[in-house]
């Protein structure tokens, strides 16, 4: 099992890659996203994506999960490159380096908890990240804060599909017996897709792609992450206190060189 959730990280890791270019795209067209070939061919690929990383959930972490899933990030960044639409230069590429280095030392210092069923603690947290992120819809456009509302978003998604794959009670394709807190995390996880779809659409219309889903990569892959040790029994491994220091600080000093980048 676990070497199948391996191979379909790495599909959503490529699926979310190819997606990013796309949409990217799309989301400039004259005519508007939803007018975009581009834009629906990267929102296919997104979902393929998230399918693909929904049944890696199953049997790793959340956090590695989510913090290899940033790989699309550089996989994005390298596709725009060689098609001439963001040429990166030497401080680029190592602050994006350093961005997936810092994400990835996050994800090695956390060990893999027991399978926890929906709480109401759990939904009262993804409405309240679903009301931010529906309130932030007005907010004006901006590479940062439409990578963190976007993140912040795709982040209770995640947190939501998470507990409903490891849920060892009730199994997902039996859908017919699902109590109503399944069925209420289903809908919120929906609401966290659709709201993060729209943030990141705003957010790629106007700017660069790398200024926008860095911001988002880095928020998808701290916010799930601490919700996994807060409320799924995830643990950092035993003395990983610098770990996590040094790839939280080498990851948020990357992001903001990317979005300062954008600015000038």
């Amino acid at each position: 099992m676990i070497l199948f959730s391996i191979a379909a990280l790495l599909l959503g890791v490529l699926a979310y890659g190819f997606a990013g270019a796309q949409l990217h795209s799309g989301s400039r067209h004259e005519g508007g996203a939803l007018h975009s070939v581009e834009w629906w061919t990267g929102t296919f690929l997104q979902a393929i994506g998230f399918l693909a990383t929904l049944a890696a959930r199953h049997s790793l972490p959340l956090l590695i999960v989510q913090s290899t899933a940033t790989l699309g990030l550089g996989i994005t960044a390298l596709l725009q490159h060689l098609q001439g639409v963001r040429r990166m230069v030497g401080r680029d590429w190592l602050a994006l380096t350093g961005l997936l280095v810092g994400l990835g030392m996050l994800a090695s210092a956390t060990l893999p908890g027991h399978s926890v069923s929906t709480t109401p603690t759990h939904l009262a947290l993804l409405a309240a990240l679903a009301v931010l992120g529906a309130l932030g819809l007005m907010l004006p456009v901006r590479p940062l804060t439409n990578g963190v509302l976007a993140g912040l978003c795709f982040s209770f998604g995640a947190i939501g599909a998470r507990l409903l794959m490891g849920d060892p009670q009730h199994a997902l394709w039996i859908f017919w017996q699902l109590p109503l807190t399944s069925w209420f995390t289903g809908i919120l996880t929906g609401i966290g897709i659709v709201l993060g779809q729209v943030h990141m659409t705003r957010g790629l219309a106007a700017h660069d792609a790398t200024p926008v889903l860095g911001p988002m990569y880095v928020l998808e892959t701290l916010l799930p992450g601490a919700v996994g040790i807060w409320l799924m029994d995830e643990h950092p491994r035993p003395g990983s206190a610098p770990l996590v220091a040094a790839g939280l600080a080498l990851a948020l000093l990357a992001t903001g060189y990317l979005v300062r980048r954008e600015a000038d």
